[in-house]
């Protein structure tokens, strides 16, 4: 499992962004979609976050996750004996922020989706990890995210992939997203096989905007990683850059 270029970015524009109070994070009650490693909801932690749903799909990121809480926890806890009072008392408020790691299978926010694709839908992503079709239905039964369940603010890095992803991202973020509410994506412009980087996040815009007409949507271009930062190959470098996704839910 690795941190991709785009969650390093949403991480830095998020303590900036919170420093400039254009966001706000603290008290708020956060999901990460896509969650991977975590890094950014444990950064919400630490910016004052009342709650953070770490979600993914796959047996093993779940564990990982769970590993990846129980860590950061542990971390904690040791640096406290250490630090001031007035870091303690930042150590303490990331301490009081209410972990949960979830199963969240994006195709099941559209019923045709999933019908058409849950066959298709690959268990072992990139092969950092695998699965087999128990492990599947045992995250599906006994640790999915309730239906109902929503959010004030939901956030993800380097999570729009090819079809049909886009359609099922936007569905899910639609059923997610509380009224207020804001989602942010960072995202990579990357290109496919069969498709230009940009065409993918039409897509992705397109669909939300036919799942919900009365979404604000705002595409802008998000910052990218130092020319340094991808010597080494840790980092794939996308020619087109990354983007951040706006989607503001507003109440009547």
């Amino acid at each position: 499992w690795r941190v991709w270029a785009s969650g390093v970015v949403m991480c830095r524009e998020l303590i900036q962004r919170t420093a400039e109070k254009t966001i706000t994070i603290k008290n708020q009650i956060i999901l990460e979609l896509g969650a991977g490693c975590g890094v950014v909801g444990f950064l919400c932690a630490k910016l004052g976050a009342t709650a953070v749903t770490f979600t993914d799909y796959l047996p093993g990121l779940l564990v990982n996750l769970d590993k990846s809480v129980e860590l950061q926890r542990e971390d904690e806890d040791g640096e406290t004996c250490s630090k001031s009072t007035s870091e303690t008392n930042e150590t303490n408020a990331s301490r009081e922020t209410r972990f949960r790691v979830k199963h969240l299978e994006w195709l099941a926010s559209d019923p045709v989706l999933h019908n058409q694709w849950k066959q298709k839908r690959p268990m072992g992503g990139d092969g950092s990890c695998s699965a087999n079709e128990l492990q599947n239905e045992n995250a599906t039964r006994n640790r999915s995210l309730a239906p109902d369940e929503t959010f004030s603010l939901i956030l993800g890095s380097d999570v729009c992939y090819e079809d049909p992803l886009p359609r099922a991202l936007a569905a899910t973020i639609c059923k997610k997203l509380a009224n207020p509410g804001l989602a942010w994506l960072v995202l990579p412009v990357r290109d496919w096989p069969d498709e230009p980087g940009f065409t993918v996040i039409d897509k992705l815009v397109e669909s939300l905007k036919t799942y919900d007409p009365e979404l604000q949507i705002t595409v802008e271009k998000a910052p990218d990683l130092r020319d340094e930062e991808y010597e080494g190959g840790t980092f794939v470098r996308h020619a087109l850059g990354m983007v951040s996704v706006w989607v503001r839910r507003d109440a009547p």
